[in-house]
């Protein structure tokens, strides 16, 4: 007989574990999506019944899920892989209703910053640091969390995560390009600011949050100023999408803090929702269509070639964000309404374009 390939034996046990994992964030994905819907006036399925858990399940279920599978891969350490597994774990017993669903998702934020401290100690650089900032933040905002503080307490925080875990991992790639010597040290005491203030803001409303999004708007001015994406957007293919995601994203963080810094934000109305999603939505959720064709084929090996057909959920991502923030500011519910739903169908449409494209490849 023909000696067996390596496609043929199947994949190797570690492998399979990951995208287990990507499994149950899908599903959690899809829960939490359900949950916005249904707090924007939209009644879908399960959806209603976990309204109130939908930014944690996004927030830490999904995308801190995501991020702490990334970091684990990076570090190839077995233990790391505790991270992601409460990640999966909290969400799993949240949407069972179980009482511990917080502190396994606040064990994933602290086993996180383990991670990170391991990353740092065999990579001391200015990056590392960045990112190592923001999961020591990430763990203070979730621990709170778990211990019964409201989300608008704590949302800093998260957004905080976010903001620096990105801007890390952009400017590890911005050594590519010429960047002057000032920029990338201004870069590393603005990230330093951000979390502090983000540690230190006890609301939204508490004046720390003023110093967090001045911070926040000049992290992403120096991104739209000094990041690499501003050289490969004038490429072509996967680097000009990419490119194309990174300056979305950053354009709305930069709308969001430059909204705490100037006004005074309460929780809830159309200014909260504005500071939250602009961050959440506009620059996280970019950020994901921009690096999955990067970042999936690493960590579960899970090829996406690259279409110009990925445009459309970028796309169609920003739009929506747009009519969601103008009918927050001018009032306009139904235009608020179309704007989430719009956003739910982004990210349907880039599922829907990278499966296409998958099975095209197949075939």
């Amino acid at each position: 007989m023909g000696q067996v390939s390596p496609a043929a034996r199947g994949l190797e046990p570690d492998i399979l574990a990951r995208r287990g994992l990507l499994l149950v964030v899908g599903a959690t994905a899809v829960t939490g999506v359900l949950a916005g819907l249904s707090r924007a006036g939209v009644v879908a399925a399960w959806g209603p019944r976990y309204g109130a858990a939908h930014g944690p399940l996004f927030v830490l279920g999904v995308f801190g899920t995501l991020i702490a599978l990334e970091r684990a891969v990076a570090l190839g350490r077995t233990w790391a892989f505790l991270a992601p597994v409460a990640g999966a774990s909290g969400s799993v017993a949240t949407l069972a209703g179980l009482a511990f669903g917080p502190w396994a998702l606040a064990l994933s934020a602290v086993a996180l910053g383990a991670v990170n401290i391991a990353i740092v100690l065999r990579q001391p650089a200015a990056f590392t640091f960045i990112m190592l900032a923001g999961s020591m933040v990430l763990c203070v905002g979730s621990l709170t969390w778990a211990m019964g503080r409201p989300l608008p307490d704590v949302v800093l925080a998260w957004m905080s995560f976010f903001a620096l875990t990105i801007a890390a991992e952009r400017l590890e790639l911005s050594r590519l390009a010429p960047t002057p010597r000032w920029a990338s040290r201004a870069v590393v005491g603005i990230s330093v600011i951000v979390a502090l203030a983000a540690a230190a803001a006890r609301s939204l409303e508490d004046p720390w949050s003023r110093l967090f999004g001045a911070a926040l708007a000049a992290l992403a001015a120096w991104q739209l100023s000094f990041d690499l994406a501003r050289r490969t957007v004038r490429g072509v293919g996967l680097p000009r999408y990419t490119a194309a995601g990174v300056l979305g994203g950053a354009a709305w963080m930069l709308a969001s803090g430059a909204t705490l810094a100037f006004t005074t934000v309460p929780p809830g109305g159309a200014s909260y929702d504005l500071v939250l999603h602009a961050v959440f939505v506009g620059y996280v959720l970019s950020m994901v269509f921009a690096h999955a064709p990067i970042i999936l084929p690493a960590v579960a090996r899970i090829e996406i070639p690259f279409t110009r057909a990925l445009y459309a959920p970028l796309l169609l991502l920003h739009l929506s964000l747009l009519a969601r923030v103008t009918g927050d500011l001018a009032g306009h519910p139904t235009l608020r309404r179309v704007g989430s739903i719009g956003n739910v169908l982004a990210l349907a449409t880039f599922v829907a374009v990278v499966v296409g494209v998958k099975v095209a490849k197949r075939r």
